[in-house]
């Protein structure tokens, strides 16, 4: 009786120490939900391990793909840099999915929005006597 309970105990450890071994989005740039004064020139996706990038896709509020050169990464890392187009004011969604070490799948996305300027254009020199 007591080698079950040895057996059942290592288990349970086990377990739960490869369900803490999948990997998540450790932190991303644009960061989730945040709001931009102008666009961001590339996305940054970091992982808290090592994982494949298998699909990576951005799309704007009317739910229409934007073109990004992102194909799937041949090797396992943490960080992923992707260049972006030139974004107009508007909001987006990051959808990505990737693949740990273990043969687990993730996939997550968040939202980010690029604010239209307010800036007015006005000369250099603007001390009101010309």
């Amino acid at each position: 009786m007591k080698i079950f309970k040895i057996i059942a105990i290592l288990s349970l450890v086990v377990l739960s120490n490869l369900a803490s071994a999948h990997s998540s989005l450790k932190h991303s740039i644009p960061k989730n939900g945040a709001m931009l004064n102008k666009p961001p020139e590339e996305l940054i996706l970091e992982f808290s391990s090592q994982v494949k990038l298998v699909k990576l896709q951005l799309v704007e509020q009317s739910g229409k793909a934007i073109k990004i050169n992102s194909k799937p990464s041949k090797y396992f890392e943490i960080t992923f840099t992707i260049a972006l187009p030139m974004l107009d004011a508007g909001s987006y969604k990051v959808k990505w999915i990737a693949m740990g070490k273990d043969a687990h799948k993730m996939k997550g996305d968040f939202p980010f929005t690029v604010q239209a300027s307010t800036m007015k254009n006005t000369p250099a020199n603007s001390d009101g006597n010309d």
